[in-house]
């Protein structure tokens, strides 16, 4: 039988990522992400989870043992070492959002690689492992690459 109980506690609220200005022309690619290149955190006690918003800006793992699949995108040129702070590696957005898998698996995910977005609300690997977002240099990056269509406003 249902039952409530009060005082269940607070906890963090997160939730899904918005940052698509608009879904007409969205195009849409799939890749494996690489479950190791996103960082665990501690959220209410609960230490090592993992969680991946939509908009993380995703570029390609070039080497070891992940390489040809992705992962977040870092600025951090010196201690990332598998072709994730490369900005010639950037293949697209995030699109799926991914609150607990990652603790587990790899897993499918859609890449955003045409689209109309809000910088402002797009993601990037900041050095100490935190999301941040988007700086001007990465989206304009992003704007030349030949390979990408993506429309910050």
């Amino acid at each position: 039988m249902p039952s409530f109980t009060q005082g269940g506690g607070f906890y963090t609220p997160f939730g899904k990522n918005q940052f698509l200005r608009s879904t007409r022309d969205l195009k849409v690619d799939s890749a494996t992400l690489a479950a190791a290149t996103v960082p665990a955190v501690t959220i209410d006690g609960w230490p090592d989870q993992k969680i991946l918003q939509p908009g993380t800006v995703l570029a390609k793992i070039t080497s070891g043992v992940d390489a040809g699949k992705v992962g977040p995108y870092s600025v951090d040129t010196v201690g990332v070492t598998d072709g994730r702070s490369d900005t010639a590696n950037i293949v697209g957005i995030n699109r799926t959002f991914v609150p607990w898998q990652l603790i587990e698996r790899d897993v499918e995910v859609g890449v955003v690689y045409e689209a109309a977005v809000v910088q402002g609300w797009c993601l990037e690997q900041q050095a100490d492992g935190t999301f941040a977002p988007l700086s001007d240099a990465t989206a304009a990056t992003m704007t030349a690459k030949k390979n990408l269509d993506i429309r910050f406003r």
